[in-house]
């Protein structure tokens, strides 16, 4: 469950970093983008009134009403519940600040020499080099002053993070390496404590922002606390006024078991599932669900296309209900069992017609078609007997690797069943590896998870007009 955030300079190759930690680790990534994106839509705002909240300086009026410090509120809540159990690498604004007093945190700060970045600024910005100086010095001043108006402290201050980075001494992809050997070290390893500290701070978190955004309360009409899963509001008199309300409120945030008031009283809140629901529990994890390398289509890299179609036309997995179901997709692994990629049929059949293989554009092109049909573009255009000709079966000699697609998300083995859905909705994937260390142990389906959740909702969810006990073929 370790994080890593990384900091830097405008232009100064964080995402490259977070990109090559990812290839190293199977780390999901989190940018200011994507986290923006979710936390406004989690929080009924615009994309540009975050944005606003995040960057720009604050006017007396905002200082008045915090509104740096709700939307930052926003944006941690929002990496806690997209990273799962912690477990992740986050390269946007105030990492190091968002996450500075937990143990599980690893705080990166990049620094490239000023060459670097304005050669970087001129060819992504198309800049002339006054113009990438000018855009790189306004950038660092606005970030420093930031840094001392929101948490007083200076950005650059070497004592806010665990490594700082000088890439005018190792390039990234040794810094990658370096990163990647210490968090994989036995001393980074969480203890049980760090476990407990990051879940009680993403459970405050998400009190704290359901508070400030979805309810009716003021911000500071209650202040909250989590220790080991137990939550403390305290407050004023508005806060005795409300006091019930509050409580009936904050009992129904996910993560909630019991309340303590000031007063001593103590509120419980618990949801005992049936013994058949074991999986809905809180420790369950992705290898409680997972289908292993045995049971889930697999090759090597070295193997051809129509190895590959061999493989995945043969296979049949079996679910733990006793049915059976066609897989989509073949896992690619290499010698030491690390995932490279996957294919599917599509790939496969694309694999067959040599000109779609090697123009990814076209076959880009043609994935967005295939969903709904329409007019084919004469350009794209493919014979079917040409899948049948000596041509396609020279084709299906070459290696699965010019076909295979990279994996958009993956989970560790003990990572859990939060962090799994979170990455099948974020990637928008139905599928997800799941490794140990950096070897791929198996894969956790959309439909085990989907059916899990089903069956739940079918026997305590009621009926309204359809029999909902009816069951569904298997996808």
């Amino acid at each position: 469950m370790p994080i890593i955030t990384i900091s830097r300079g405008i232009c100064s190759g964080g995402t490259r970093l977070a990109e090559l930690l990812h290839g190293k680790l199977g780390w999901p990534i989190l940018g200011q983008e994507e986290t923006s994106v979710a936390a406004a839509k989690a929080y009924r705002m615009t994309e540009e009134e975050l944005l606003r909240g995040l960057y720009l300086p604050a006017n007396l009026y905002e200082r008045f009403t915090q509104r740096k410090t709700r939307y930052l509120l926003a944006t941690s809540a929002t990496i806690t519940e997209l990273l799962g159990d912690g477990n992740g690498i986050y390269h946007g604004l105030a990492g190091q600040f968002l996450f500075q007093d937990l143990c599980s945190a690893f705080k990166v700060r990049i620094v490239a020499p000023m060459e670097l970045r304005i050669d970087t600024a001129m060819h992504r910005l198309s800049l002339t080099r006054d113009q990438a100086v000018r855009h790189i010095r306004t950038a660092d001043d606005h970030r420093s002053h930031w840094g001392r108006q929101i948490f007083d402290a200076d950005v650059n201050d070497p004592d806010l993070y665990d490594l700082v980075v000088k890439l005018d001494q190792v390039s990234l992809e040794t810094a990658a390496n370096l990163i990647a050997e210490i968090m994989l070290s036995e001393d980074r390893q969480p203890t049980p404590q760090c476990i407990r500290d990051y879940q009680d701070f993403a459970l405050c978190k998400r009190i704290e922002a359901e508070l400030f955004f979805n309810s009716a309360f003021t911000p500071d009409m209650a202040r909250v606390s989590v220790k080991n899963g137990e939550v403390q509001l305290v407050g004023d008199r508005s806060f005795e006024a409300n006091r019930d309300r509050l409580i009936e409120f904050v009992g129904q945030i996910r993560g909630v078991t019991k309340i303590h008031t000031d007063d001593g009283s103590v509120n419980t809140f618990e949801f005992s599932p049936d013994p058949g629901f074991a999986l809905s529990s809180k420790d369950a994890k992705a290898s409680d669900v997972m289908l292993t390398l045995e049971q889930y289509p697999n090759c090597q890299g070295n193997c051809n296309i129509r190895e590959a179609i061999v493989a995945l036309s043969a296979s049949a997995v079996k679910l733990e209900d006793g049915h059976f179901m066609l897989p989509r997709y073949l896992l690619i692994r290499n010698a030491n069992d690390e995932l490279v990629g996957v294919v599917g049929r599509r790939e496969l059949l694309k694999g067959l017609v040599p000109h779609l293989r090697e123009d990814r554009e076209t076959a880009a092109h043609i994935q967005k078609l295939i969903p709904f049909g329409g007019s084919t573009p004469s350009e794209i255009f493919i014979r079917w007997t040409s899948l049948f000709s000596k041509a396609a079966l020279d084709a299906s000699k070459e290696s699965v690797r010019t076909v295979m697609v990279p994996i958009r998300g993956a989970v560790q083995v003990d990572d859990s069943l939060s962090t799994v859905i979170t990455t099948m909705l974020f990637h928008g994937i139905d599928l997800v590896a799941v490794l140990d260390g950096t070897k791929v142990v198996g894969v956790v389906l959309m439909t085990n998870i989907f059916d899990i959740i089903a069956q739940f909702v079918m026997e305590h969810g009621g009926t309204s007009g359809a029999d909902s006990k009816k069951g569904g073929d298997h996808d």
